[in-house]
């Protein structure tokens, strides 16, 4: 519900299309531009397509950069709304073309050009006219709008900006766009490239990395670096006696496994609510989003163990039902017996995140 003493006014189209004088060109042109972007045609061909501008026939001092715009719109059939998408825009820039006050050629052409469409309804001269004139206000506009990027990305962010970023993380490629996931909850394109200073350094510091994870999930993220954890032996690098496959003080071992430090890291993510809690369990966007972001961060060198911490006035005790719901709690995971509130943070919800394995 808007607020009481919100205008509630019309669009900006609606807005440009009643009273295009108010607007500047390259405003009105991009506000045109994001209209049409809807269509079929590539928004790099929206504007020489479906956009056209015209020459004016007027003598008299522009007080505005653009004269006239029309719209055509798609027929409407029977049983369908008037009001149908733009389909075909007309505008008449006031500062630019080949005829009028500010054109390339004299005003003696102006002048029989006008007085033939006046007189004689013939606009055939000025049509031809536009063929040419046209083609330069596009390449004017296309211009201004090269050197921003600003408006790259708005009108053709997937296609050509948002590849030129990626490209300096390295994934430029057509081949590695869309591959960690978006549809299933994992990280998009757009997510990378708003990333990719940091991703070009491939090797990340812990407070880097926690920054990186802390910003896209939105939620507290510290790190523990060098977390230590019994790794087990292959046989071959077991040492047996009778077998001459060990010298002592070099890679002799008693026993069936290792302790490693380097291998390790522990992401503890929270205090979380019930909702952002439920979300990073495995399975879950999140938990989905944070294997994908990990693994792309340092490959399969590291395997990372995820301790969520429920914050104490989210735990909340569990209830029996014979109807299965998808706020039930899963057992041993956010499932909790208790008869008093928490007052202490839950975190002892851990789970393994390995790129080899994922």
């Amino acid at each position: 519900m808007p607020a009481s003493k919100r205008f509630d006014g019309p669009g900006l189209i609606d807005q440009l299309l009643a009273d295009p004088h108010r607007f500047e060109f390259f405003q009105a042109v991009r506000l045109l531009e994001l209209a049409l972007s809807d269509g079929p045609a590539p928004a790099s061909e929206l504007v020489p397509r479906q956009l056209k501008f015209r020459n004016s026939v007027s003598l008299s001092f522009p007080v505005n950069e653009i004269e006239a715009l029309s719209v055509q719109r798609t027929e409407a059939h029977e049983g369908q709304a008037q009001d149908q998408p733009i389909e075909r825009v007309e505008m008449t820039p006031a500062f630019m073309g080949l005829l009028g006050m500010t054109g390339a050629l004299p005003f003696s052409y102006t002048e029989q050009i006008a007085q033939r469409e006046l007189y004689q309804r013939d606009f055939a001269a000025r049509s031809f006219l536009d063929l040419f004139s046209n083609r330069a206000v596009a390449l004017f506009y296309a211009a201004w709008k090269k050197s921003r990027l600003h408006l790259q990305y708005e009108s053709d962010r997937r296609n050509r900006f948002a590849p030129m970023v990626l490209a300096l993380a390295g994934l430029g490629q057509s081949s590695l766009r869309d591959r960690l996931g978006p549809e299933q909850g994992g990280v998009g394109d757009e997510s990378l490239a708003f990333f990719a200073g940091a991703l070009q350094h491939r090797a990340l510091s812990a407070s880097q990395l926690a920054q990186l994870l802390a910003r896209y999930l939105h939620v507290p993220v510290r790190i523990e670096q060098f977390c230590g954890r019994w790794y087990p032996l292959p046989a071959g690098a077991r040492t047996e006696l009778g077998i001459g496959n060990g010298v002592l003080g070099r890679n002799a071992l008693s026993g069936e496994r290792v302790w490693q430090r380097d291998l390790r890291v522990k992401l503890i993510l929270g205090p979380l609510t019930h909702e952002l809690f439920r979300r990073f369990l495995p399975g879950a966007p999140g938990a989905t989003a944070l294997r994908e972001l990990t693994t792309l961060l340092s490959g399969v060198s590291l395997e990372y163990e995820v301790n969520l911490t429920l914050r104490a006035d989210a735990v909340d005790g569990s209830t029996l039902s014979s109807r299965r719901s998808p706020l039930a709690g899963r057992l041993g995971w956010d499932t909790y017996v208790q008869t008093r509130p928490q007052h202490v943070d839950r975190c002892d919800v851990r789970y393994e995140i390995h790129a080899a394995q994922a």
